[in-house]
């Protein structure tokens, strides 16, 4: 058989079922064996919207996204959507062609060394030179990307390699050089007893514990044992943003993101805390702002499966090398063994309440019937089910997502976080809709990020993928017009949007014809009760639908702790008093 077919049976065998890509003239024989196969192909329309449909399915389903494209240019516009799945620790395995091995280093059309290029910002990169290695390579692949902390995986397949004639065998196993690698990556320790038993101390004597759930918690599917430990603790919950849906948004211990534009009580929180148990998160600038403020007058406890993280950023109190299922798990029994479930904490009550203050400024903050951010979500999150899937793309509309979105359960909320990529919404919905076909996916975009990458609207016309998208106007880069506001003096400069041709007045892109010239509906949302209008007709109808709803560009996306700053340095909207 063609090595190209036997990689194909190998990933029939590890229950691949859907590749994301584009073919090219390196890549046309493996096409070729996907034909006969029970695998099937999306072609998107550039390949960096290809990885963010393979990583928006693997958050989906928790196992890898496949990705395929040519050599050369095909390989390198897979970078960026590589580099995103690396900063978010998602599995995706990425298989590009290269010219025949006798081209290698000859400069020959297309020849990109992307395993070079990828070395630094994926778990393992290889070209593969064996045609009789090539499904192997593969199951290898698929067990890296999946072991101790997911990441992605480049397999690089030069032309001869793919045609080459090899008999069709594999194991199931990976090999034992890869085992090794994956081994030394999978960073699963059981988690040690003694600081297991450290960690309880903190928490059981402390007065103010709080929990920081991150995207950790996601991966190792450890929602359940989070919320047991913490309903037993009573301990407050915050969350990083790719932690959002670890504990639903409506459980009571829940306080919400935390961060540059979290919330204010669950920063406060935070401030307030003597015990910080911190779980699955990489403790990232935009999440606790100044690293050594929060070492201060407080304990911490960081469980986490990639060692390389504990100590990287913030130096804890006790460190637990482990996955976070089984090291909550532990953590637990450790703590139910030794004290009493502990009572109602009031300081919870107390921001709670602030919270819930907010929440009733935002709501009647300005004209009663004027389309707001904070307005628009509270519509959208009454209209979804409670199990939508709902990606965004990065910006303003991101920052109100995670500030007033509720999220009940997990994976259900993909958004770019490590790396901020603009435009990965859109493409992440239509993997997340081919992963989960029976549930309503809708993408929060904003008009910035939507344009980036609105060609994924075609793939989603061709295979009837029913995505809503509902595209934030302001007609602005939102988050450029506000730092320029806030810390340039407003002095703006290539902020807007608007189309300013010559002698002819100022225009906006036309987004019902950019979508219906796509293949997909689009309509504009004059008011809050059309967007209701208009969610109900596409979930009850179950089509694509793109939605155009007007923002005012001066809004402001806050609280904000501004750059370089502790948490309890937020600004808030003008009129709110966080002391009542």
């Amino acid at each position: 058989m063609r090595a190209a077919d036997v990689l194909v049976k190998a990933m029939e065998s590890k229950g691949v079922d859907v590749i994301f890509g584009i073919p090219g003239g390196a890549t046309l024989p493996f096409y070729d064996a996907l034909y006969d196969s029970n695998i099937r192909t999306i072609l998107m329309r550039h390949e960096q919207q290809a990885t963010h449909a393979a990583e928006g399915y693997a958050r989906v389903k928790g196992r890898p996204g496949i990705v395929t494209a040519t050599s050369g240019p095909g390989a390198t516009n897979l970078v960026t959507g590589i580099v995103n799945a690396m900063m978010d620790s998602q599995p995706v395995i990425a298989i590009t062609g290269q010219v025949p091995r006798e081209a290698l280093g000859t400069d020959a059309f297309q020849e990109t060394d992307i395993t070079g290029i990828l070395l630094p910002v994926t778990k393992y990169a290889i070209t593969v030179k064996d045609p009789s290695k090539l499904a192997q390579a593969f199951v290898d692949a698929y067990h890296i990307a999946t072991a101790g902390r997911p990441g992605p995986v480049l397999i690089d397949v030069p032309r001869d390699v793919f045609q080459a004639d090899v008999e069709p065998c594999w194991k199931d196993e990976p090999s034992l050089i890869k085992h090794a690698l994956s081994s030394l990556a999978r960073c699963v320790h059981e988690p040690d007893p003694e600081l297991v038993s450290k960690a309880a101390e903190i928490l059981m004597n402390a007065e103010k514990p709080v929990i920081i759930a991150g995207g950790g918690v996601i991966i190792s599917n450890a929602t359940e044992e989070l919320t047991k430990l913490a309903e037993y603790l009573m301990a407050p919950v915050v969350v990083t943003t790719p932690g959002l849906g670890s504990i639903p948004s409506d459980h009571p211990l829940m306080l919400g993101v935390i961060g540059m534009h979290g919330r204010i009580e669950a920063n406060m929180v935070l401030v307030e805390s003597d015990a910080i148990l911190a779980v699955g998160i990489r403790f990232s600038d935009r999440s606790v702002g100044r690293f050594d403020d929060i070492q201060k007058d407080r304990k911490i406890i960081h469980i986490d499966i990639d060692a390389s993280e504990l100590g990287k950023n913030v130096v804890p109190t006790v460190s637990i090398v482990g996955d976070a299922k089984r090291a909550l798990s532990e953590l637990y029994a450790c703590i139910a063994s030794r004290i009493a479930r502990k009572e109602t904490r009031p300081f919870i009550q107390r921001l709670k309440a602030i919270g819930e203050r907010f929440e009733e400024f935002m709501n009647n903050h300005g004209e009663p019937n004027r389309i707001t951010s904070w307005r628009a979500l509270k519509v959208i999150r009454e209209e979804l089910p409670r199990n939508a899937i709902v990606t965004t793309g990065v910006g303003q509309h991101q920052m109100w997502v995670q500030l007033c979105f509720k999220v009940f359960e997990p994976r259900t909320l993909l958004t770019s976080c490590g790396l901020g990529t603009m435009g990965f919404g859109l493409p992440a919905a239509v993997g997340a809709k081919v992963a989960a076909p029976d549930r309503t996916v809708a993408c929060i975009d904003g008009d910035g990020s939507f344009v980036m990458t609105c060609q994924s609207l075609i793939p989603m016309a061709q295979y009837d993928i029913p995505v809503i998208c509902i595209i934030f106007n302001n007609k602005v880069l939102g988050m450029i017009r506000q730092w320029q506001d806030l810390f340039y003096q407003k002095r703006y400069k290539d902020e807007c949007l608007e189309i300013y041709l010559k002698r002819r007045a100022s225009r906006n892109v036309d987004y019902v014809k950019l979508a219906e010239s796509m293949g997909v509906e689009g309509a504009v949302a004059e008011s809050l009760d059309d967007l209701r209008m208009l969610l109900r007709r596409a979930i009850r109808s179950g089509q694509a639908l793109v939605i155009d709803l007007p923002i005012d560009r001066e809004e402001r996306v806050l609280p904000m702790v501004p750059p370089g700053k502790w948490l309890s340095q937020m600004v808030v909207p003008q009129g709110f008093d966080i002391h009542g």
